[in-house]
């Protein structure tokens, strides 16, 4: 049951998260109009949030590894309950800078912890279906939200909303206070005898791991979906109202429906990967498989949206290509969570920290190519047909060359 109420209170965590990323590409033509920025300029607000979001997640990672993810997971949400509230004192572009940026700092310890919190929870054949779950809490917080919150920020303006989200994280505080748990009381007398004479984990097996081809093409493929799921976040809503002339509400409800479907895909997709693993016992001929393919055929998808004309066409073409490409984190980090157990925390830490970089690059490559065409409609093209080639090439690149069990592994499975 503690099992059922974790998985629960990490999924609207996870909706609380992405939602506080994405509400600033909802307001991004309020923010805009109040304080006359250019499609650069909003290139940079959309990066910033990333500037230290690596460097944070790592520390953080490590941190919960010594302290504890439920008191990690607190520490988050006490930190963006306090950012978001501060919307308020936000008059310039600096200022809104600032506000992004500690925003991103405040979550990027977070997926580690959330990976870390779970291995103590779930054995390693359910782990791809658990961490799927608690990820499509990203695609509700960031879409099934968009109608309430481009609701609020219609009504109420864009330091409402914000403020709003603030008060979410500060509810999910208290709750988690009450009931969450650090691991279950069951385990304890069977998993920490077995954590104490466990070897501590030396820099020589921590950097073996992280120079290994597995690692290397695993932050690659995972890299290709964070550039995909920014360019999502800070210029799909732009995309839809000035392409295609959608209202704030209209745009609201293509995201929210897209957006779900390709999240129920992500689950779907990521259960695929666990069965396979259950009857081969190999991360290549299960996670690695499914992972590579799907992300090449969202990126099939996404070139295909600078093909159609159709509004209708546009919209599926966006819905497979997110469902098939963004389950691809998943697979990611199932696979790098195996490779050092006692160091769980740091590693996915160090992946889901290096990512970011397409977080901090994708904006603002975006947004010099929509300026540079002069044209919205061919500018949005071209970053289409670029998001999908990053996606074809790291997912070949994923599928020929994380296949050796490289750096110390202690795991019974092989990557072969």
């Amino acid at each position: 049951m503690m099992a059922r109420i974790t998985i629960v209170m990490l999924f609207v965590l996870y909706m609380i998260n992405y939602a506080d990323k994405t509400i600033a590409g909802y307001s991004a033509v309020p923010i805009m109009e109040e304080f006359s920025l250019t499609q650069k300029e909003w290139g940079l607000v959309g990066s910033s949030f990333f500037w230290f979001f690596s460097i944070a997640g790592i520390l953080g990672a490590a941190l919960s590894d010594r302290i504890g993810t439920k008191k990690m997971l607190a520490i988050m949400a006490i930190s963006w309950t306090v950012i978001q509230f501060g919307a308020y004192a936000i008059a310039s572009l600096p200022m809104l800078v600032v506000a992004r940026v500690l925003l991103g700092i405040g979550e990027g310890p977070f997926w580690a912890t959330v990976v870390s919190h779970l291995n103590k929870w779930f054995p390693e054949e359910k782990r791809g279906l658990v961490y799927s779950t608690v990820n499509f809490g990203a695609f509700v917080g960031a879409v099934a939200s968009a109608p309430l919150l481009v609701s609020m920020i219609d009504s109420y303006g864009w330091r409402f909303s914000w403020g709003f989200m603030g008060a979410l994280s500060l509810l999910w505080l208290i709750i988690w206070l009450w009931i969450g748990k650090e691991k279950p009381e069951q385990n304890v007398s069977s998993i920490e005898p077995e954590k104490i004479a466990m070897p501590k984990a030396k820099w020589s097996d921590i950097s073996g791991v992280l120079l290994s081809s597995t690692f290397i093409f695993s932050f690659l493929v995972y890299f290709a979906q964070i550039w995909g799921t920014t360019f999502a976040a800070v210029w799909e809503p732009i995309y839809l109202v000035k392409v295609f002339s959608f209202t704030n509400q209209e745009m609201a409800y293509s995201i929210a429906g897209t957006g779900l479907v390709a999240g129920l895909m992500t689950i779907v997709i990521s259960s695929m990967g666990d069965r396979l693993y259950k009857k081969h016992r190999s991360y290549r001929k299960s996670y690695v498989l499914i992972g590579g393919v799907s992300i090449i055929l969202g990126g099939l998808f996404f070139y295909s949206v600078t093909l159609v004309q159709s509004t209708a066409l546009v919209l599926m073409a966006l819905c497979l290509g997110k469902g098939f490409a963004f389950s691809v984190g998943t697979a990611a980090s199932v696979i790098v969570s195996s490779l050092l157990p006692e160091r769980t925390g740091l590693l996915v830490g160090v992946l889901s920290s290096l990512v970011t970089l397409a977080g901090i690059i994708s904006p603002l490559v975006t947004g010099s190519i929509v300026q540079a065409a002069g044209d919205l409609s061919i500018g949005f093209s071209n970053a289409m047909a670029l998001n999908a080639l990053i996606f074809v090439v790291f997912g070949v690149l994923f599928l020929l060359f994380t296949k050796r069990n490289e750096g110390k592994i202690n795991a019974t499975p092989t990557i072969n």
